[in-house]
């Protein structure tokens, strides 16, 4: 792997926790970004080894925050408001971080959006309009604007649940619905791929399913 240091934007959530473990396990520098002080217990519990950084992306500047980034070789977004600030830390916040990572040259970025955050008819009908709304600029922001300056994948789990990690996902097709994926999954996804140029400018949407994830991409 060429890549040996990754920072990790909502590394206390529950997909951020995973991953940050399995990356830290695997041999990579990790560096955990959290809201505060009082989340690096947790952090630290997952590795020894972690590095942890206090700041919140809504409110850090894009020079702060590509300070944070670098010397990494990748950026992982996990972060999410959970509804509390879908527009200052799920869209904008999550942009500054593409500003950041552009300005620190760090060109390797995974981003965790949500499955069918492309479709506007579809996640109109759902009781998170606002959170999909948010994704989908998100997204797009990424896709266009981003396009040559950041090798980016995105990676768009169907809803999560937990349980231990199976080892196995399935490719969504369009507006497919009724399916589900733990979080330790989506964070083994994430370690898969983060290496893997053939992911590069991708999208994908997926669940749990019956394909090994190691195969898959």
């Amino acid at each position: 792997m060429s890549i040996k240091s990754v920072i990790v934007f909502g590394a206390h959530g529950l997909i951020g926790q995973h991953f940050v473990r399995l990356a830290s396990g695997a041999g990579l520098k990790t560096t955990a970004v959290i809201r505060n002080s009082e989340q690096a217990a947790t952090i630290k519990s997952l590795g020894s080894d972690i590095a942890t950084k206090s700041f919140t992306v809504d409110e850090a500047t894009v020079e702060e925050i590509s300070k944070s980034i670098s010397g990494n070789d990748a950026v992982v977004i996990t972060v999410g408001s959970r509804g509390k600030n879908l527009l200052g830390v799920d869209l904008d916040g999550v942009v500054k971080v593409y500003e950041a990572s552009t300005l620190a040259n760090v060109r390797r970025l995974v981003l965790i959006s949500a499955a069918h955050a492309e479709d506007r008819e579809w996640f109109s009908k759902t009781p998170l309009h606002n959170y999909y709304i948010a994704k989908h600029y998100a997204d797009r922001i990424l896709q266009y604007e981003f396009k040559d300056k950041l090798d980016f994948t995105i990676l768009k789990p169907t809803r999560l649940t937990d349980g231990a990690s199976t080892g196995k996902i399935k490719f969504l097709e369009p507006r497919e619905g009724d399916a589900e994926i733990h979080r330790e999954d989506v964070a083994q996804v994430i370690l898969n791929i983060l290496d893997k140029k053939a992911t590069f400018g991708k999208s994908y949407d997926f669940a749990n399913g019956n394909k090994d994830i190691d195969s898959s991409f």
